[in-house]
């Protein structure tokens, strides 16, 4: 089992019929979690798209507006790991309380 980094950052869940943005949570190199409004269904194929990375997936499981992808096949450890620094790098923005929802809402796609 490979292990999973915290990794938040912006991502788009991209199917043969609709683009969902997404905030990514997690991520190894098997699979992630992300949240996105109106999440793609279970057992639905899908492109990954985050700072750079483009991997094939599907969904294997959702919780509300969660959902675990598994992807087709396992990305570069090194992949992983610059994800994580590329998410540190934003955390390290020092974002107040208020851009960081209002972020979160954007990905969400609630304050378009």
């Amino acid at each position: 089992m490979s292990k999973r980094v915290e990794a938040p950052l912006p991502a788009l869940l991209i199917t043969m019929s609709n683009r969902h943005p997404a905030l990514l949570y997690n991520i190894s190199q098997t699979g992630a979690q992300l949240r996105a409004k109106d999440a793609p269904a279970m057992g639905t194929e899908l492109f990954l798209q985050v700072a750079g990375l483009d991997v094939y997936a599907h969904v294997v499981w959702t919780s509300g507006e969660e959902c675990g992808l598994v992807f087709e096949r396992e990305i570069r450890a090194w992949d992983v790991e610059l994800l994580r620094t590329e998410a540190c790098k934003g955390t390290q923005a020092k974002l107040t309380a208020a851009e960081k929802g209002g972020a979160d809402d954007w990905v969400a796609g609630v304050a378009r």
